[in-house]
């Protein structure tokens, strides 16, 4: 194989279409009829189903892969007894068929070279290609530090990586997709209640009698879980009341849709909690039992109307009253939606520390339709000897950033760009499960 870095960049390009193609190609298989008409002709039998899980995102869904006799997959369907998927994987979860199948997918490892003075990939064994990586880490470890060899990653490979990071003498360890996606969320939440929310994120959506999204997309950043519990709140009677500039999937299927001036999410959230103190509408009981800092909050809200509100928001005051007493009616079982996916203006973490607040004022913590603490099993950690100590790592590089976690990408990107961090220069990379150009902002630096 001699295909040229500029033509493998653009056959991954379009392998990105190729696997929406050959998901609406292979639409016939997603469609449960499919196998229930092979059932009726009796020869379902000739299938095997083989248990297995969905990684297109975190929640891991359980699936069943239906191969036919030449070990083809043709089907992947979801686990019945998994409460993630309840049988259902979402579009996917059952586009995993053309993806698996897709001729652009790659089934060896890429070593990069160089022909006639052209940039170009050849195909490369296991054994060479974890060789090479081995000595080049030997390599920086031996002039450098292990301090100097980075991991970004991403999904289930990343753990085992970052295992044998720390057991090699690094923890120069980042999460681009933790810091777009979640990050400020947890931070957020963090210095609010003290603990993160995680993921999946413990909402009792089924139950609930109000769900309100601010900066969450339910039904198109789906979660698989969270859209069929959105459906039977639904269809139990919830109301659901959505914050969105655009007439989204869930603004759709809401009772209320507020069509917010973007990026003015916290003007809102403050003039919720203005009308949920001065009215006299929050959870008094569970505030007096388990909030802090009330009397200051009120001080700092006085000024936050509805009216003020309206000025920024455009959403009309009767509106903001409305629907902030329609939270405090169905309360505690109402959720104000912490949101995946949550990068958008700067001010996130602030929006999200808002948004703690306010399921604080409502009592949604721990109840019925509102968060749920979760239940956890705990199973001992495999043994192994302690992990050397490294002289710095990921704290180090970010250390201006003291509330940050799972590493700054950015700072640490920034550290390997010679002479901008000669304290702690970073000299390799190993790149799992994320884009790095095609997601990270400021690509220039990369």
């Amino acid at each position: 194989m001699t295909t040229s870095r500029r033509k493998f960049i653009k056959i991954s390009a379009l392998g990105l279409g190729g696997v929406a193609a050959s998901t609406s190609a292979l639409n016939m298989f997603g469609a449960n009829t499919y196998l229930d008409e092979l059932v009726k002709q009796n020869v379902a039998d000739k299938f095997k189903r083989t248990a297995t899980y969905c990684e297109v995102c975190f929640w891991k869904c359980a699936a069943w892969a239906y191969t036919n006799e030449e070990g083809e997959i043709i089907k992947l369907k979801g686990n019945e007894i998994d409460p993630h998927c309840n049988g259902r994987l979402c579009p996917r979860g059952t586009g995993g068929v053309g993806m698996y199948n897709d001729g652009d997918r790659l089934k060896t490892p890429l070593i990069r070279t160089t022909i006639n003075g052209e940039q170009t990939y050849r195909e490369a064994s296991w054994d060479e290609a974890l060789d090479l990586i081995a000595s080049k880490m030997k390599d920086v470890k031996s002039k450098y530090g292990a301090e100097s060899f980075a991991l970004l990653k991403h999904g289930s490979p990343g753990s085992h990586l970052e295992h044998l990071f720390k057991s090699y003498g690094s923890d120069t360890i980042a999460e681009p997709a933790y810091a777009q996606c979640r990050g400020p969320r947890e931070t957020g939440f963090g210095l609010t209640v003290g603990s993160w929310i995680g993921s999946p994120e413990p909402t009792d959506i089924r139950d609930t009698k109000c769900l309100v999204l601010i900066g969450s997309h339910i039904g198109e950043n789906m979660h698989n879980t969270q859209v069929q519990e959105m459906s039977d709140a639904i269809d139990n009677g919830a109301t659901i009341i959505t914050v969105d500039p655009r007439l989204s999937t869930a603004a759709s299927k809401s009772e209320h849709w507020l069509a917010i001036k973007p990026s003015t999410d916290i003007a809102l959230l403050l003039a919720w909690m203005h009308v949920l103190i001065y009215e006299n509408i929050y959870n008094k009981e569970y505030v007096d039992k388990y909030g802090y800092g009330l009397k200051e909050l009120k001080e700092h809200v006085k000024d936050f109307t509805p009216e003020w509100a309206y000025g920024i928001t455009t959403i009309k005051p009767e509106e903001i009253r409305k629907t902030a007493r329609i939270m405090a009616a169905a309360a505690p079982s109402t959720i104000i939606h912490p949101g995946r996916h949550v990068v958008w203006y700067g001010d996130d973490s602030q929006r999200e520390r808002a948004i703690a607040m306010l399921n604080g004022l409502l009592g949604s913590w721990g109840q019925r339709g509102g968060f749920y603490f979760k239940e956890k099993v705990k199973i001992p950690k495999y043994p192994h000897p302690a992990y050397p100590t490294p002289k710095w790592g990921w704290e180090e590089i970010g250390e201006k950033y003291p509330y940050a976690e799972m590493g700054i990408t950015s700072e640490l990107i920034k550290a390997t760009i010679p002479n901008e961090d000669t304290e702690h220069p970073i000299k390799g990379w190993i790149v799992a499960g994320t884009n790095l150009i095609n997601t990270v902002p400021d690509r220039e630096m990369i």
